[in-house]
């Protein structure tokens, strides 16, 4: 571990700081945990190599590019190719996919341990019906000898019936302890499937979360979707630095959400651009919300908190078509009319003209 890692170990989260607090448990570690250290430590200079926050998203998108995931890997190296320094911006949209790929196994992995919880419940009543059966057919037999043998029978009969009560009793306790991890399970995969359809740096639904609500709609519905992208973002890193090209984010995505409100569904698509869902909304109708909208954004000038150096106008340029059969078709075709309007000069809405 280098010096500036180690230096910096007591500021990592706790599920970060968990493998080196292994580690100082190990006398001998064997060649596969000093393995997995060198790819902690490895993960950790990267990370503060480009000084990226210390986030389980980052930490996943460290760990698949440097073990050489194809995507990852490939996304991350293109981006070095154009910049000395990624930033937790850049990386957001490979966290909403590569650190899904991650989360996905989580879900997966929690709804097999949930599974496996229901079926304990099952074998612990079965175990319980089967001790009721076996406990009526050795009540019956005493039964049938209690006229020649009523001290022996009696003895016999309150022997099972404690038995009886004790073996229930124990059923009743690993019912509720499998009762309460089920619950526990449930409660935890509701979670991770809320976490692998969220942005972790606006805050807003991902593009996995807008295509599924896409996906769900009824062929031959009103709906529209909209596509709106940040004009010149990059002008906004280069003048101002990653963090307040961040920050330009996230009021736009404030903005966006706070404007269509109920009206739409708002989502990160990647990058800086954004998705808008109109459901029950007709293509004229999601043209007049997303217009007000960039006239609302224009009319803002907005500072660079840091340094108070304006930022100036911040405008977006969005492409809308009408949702038909086809859902992919209907973001392919607003794809077309947004570039359409950044060709057109930005800031502006262009609708396409066909329906998917």
């Amino acid at each position: 571990m280098s010096r500036a890692t180690a230096s910096r170990q007591p500021l990592l989260p706790q599920w970060l700081r968990r493998p080196a607090d292994f580690a100082s448990t190990c006398a001998e570690p064997g060649p596969r945990e000093r393995a997995r250290r060198a790819r902690f430590n490895e993960i950790g200079e990267f990370l503060f190599h480009h000084d990226l926050e210390l986030s389980e998203a980052n930490f996943a998108v460290a760990k698949a590019h440097l073990a050489g995931d194809p995507a990852i890997a490939g996304a991350v190296t293109a981006m070095l190719r154009e910049h000395d320094r990624l930033t937790d911006a850049m990386l957001a949209p490979l966290a909403s996919g590569g650190d899904r790929a991650l989360r996905v196994d989580a879900v997966g992995e929690l709804a097999e341990r949930l599974a496996r919880e229901a079926a304990e419940c099952v074998r612990i009543i079965a175990a319980s019906q089967s001790s009721g059966i076996d406990y009526r057919a050795a009540l019956n037999a005493e039964v049938t000898v209690l006229s020649s043998d009523p001290v022996g029978a009696l003895d016999r009969l309150i022997g099972l019936t404690t038995g009886m009560v004790d073996a229930t009793r124990a059923m009743e306790e690993q019912l509720d302890t499998a009762r309460l991890e089920a619950e526990r399970l449930r409660s935890n995969l509701r979670r991770a499937q809320r976490e692998a359809d969220r942005d972790h740096l606006t805050g807003l639904p991902n593009r996995r979360h807008s295509e599924a609500r896409l996906g769900a709609l009824v062929p031959g519905s009103t709906a529209a979707v909209a596509l709106c992208d940040i004009d010149d973002f990059k002008l906004v890193n280069d003048a101002h630095g990653h963090s307040t090209g961040d920050r330009v984010l996230k009021y736009v995505a404030r903005l966006l959400r706070a404007s269509l409100g109920e009206s739409a569904i708002v989502a990160r698509y990647g990058g800086e651009e954004f998705v808008c869902l109109f459901e029950d909304q007709t293509v004229a109708e999601a043209e007049a919300l997303i217009e007000a909208t960039r006239e609302r954004l224009l009319s803002r000038s907005l500072a660079n908190r840091t340094d108070g150096r304006a930022i100036g106008r911040v405008t977006f340029s969005t492409g809308v078509a009408a949702v038909g059969s086809d859902t992919r078709e209907a973001v392919r075709l607003a794809d077309e009319a947004l570039y359409e309007a950044k060709r057109a000069g930005k800031n502006r809405t262009i609708v396409s003209r066909r329906i998917s």
